[in-house]
């Protein structure tokens, strides 16, 4: 377990049973922060507890995401029994990940990019993943929030998914309108944004719509999925993926 996800969980532990942190560095507002995450337990059992981080900020300057998920169980002692405090190992392809990419286009957020599913390649109890936006936002100047999405297998997926607050994007850019408070949650249906920043419609004219956090489709996966293993700043290990345009993904399957 991995030193940025073990004080997580600490923190997690002392400051409350079950809440989301919201945690913002460095400035009062996503817009001045360097960098926004969330984290929070999105499934705890006496088997298996999930623990979900999810972080928006600028990277080089046009936008970075990374999504951390672990896995623990109930740690016995002599002194009684802590729950969600020790790491439990999972199989490869037992703990998957991917990051969501929503852009805020004036009154609510849209699916901008996503990743592919992210399966851990060994034994362990985490995956990290994270990705860069290449050239510009890749649906314009706004508002972005990652949805870290992640699942540990135990007979069936169980996890969810943690919003990671705003972030203007470039991070050279100035906005005037406020940033936003509002969330998709778990489960909601949203539309999809397209590369110019506008909603996406079918042939129809009806708004294209993608369900948020959804599980993977299947079991546990060996393949792992396409990415480099990096040495993150806080020098912990971390799967860097590409990320592709949801408009892209929704037209074509």
């Amino acid at each position: 377990m991995s030193n940025r996800v073990r004080t997580s969980l600490v923190r997690s532990l002392l400051a409350a049973a079950a809440g989301t942190l919201a945690l913002i560095l460095i400035g009062a507002s996503p817009a001045a922060a360097h960098y926004v995450y969330q984290e929070a337990f999105t499934y705890r059992s006496n088997d298996l507890c999930v623990f979900d981080r999810s972080e928006v900020s600028h990277g080089d300057g046009n936008g970075y995401a990374r999504v951390d998920i672990d896995a623990s169980t109930v740690l016995a002692t002599p002194s009684g029994a802590y729950p969600c405090a020790w790491g439990l190992d999972r199989p490869a392809g037992y703990i998957s990940a991917k990051i969501e990419t929503y852009v805020w286009l004036g009154t609510y957020w849209y699916l901008c990019d996503q990743t592919d599913w992210v399966y851990n390649d060994t034994t362990s109890t985490e995956l990290a993943i994270q990705a860069r936006m290449i050239g510009q936002p890749i649906c314009g100047s706004s508002y972005y929030a990652t949805n870290g999405v992640g699942y540990v297998w135990n007979n069936n997926w169980f996890g969810g998914a943690v919003w990671s607050g705003a972030h203007y994007l470039p991070d050279y850019s100035f906005s005037g309108m406020e940033a936003p408070t509002e969330m998709p949650e778990l489960g909601d249906t949203v539309g999809v944004a397209d590369g110019s920043g506008r909603p996406v419609v079918d042939s129809d004219g009806k708004p294209v719509t993608v369900v948020v956090g959804a599980p993977p489709a299947g079991g546990p996966s060996a393949d792992a999925g396409a990415g480099t293993t990096v040495t993150a700043e806080d020098g912990t290990e971390v799967v860097e993926v590409e990320t592709h345009p949801a408009a892209a993904s929704v037209l074509t399957r």
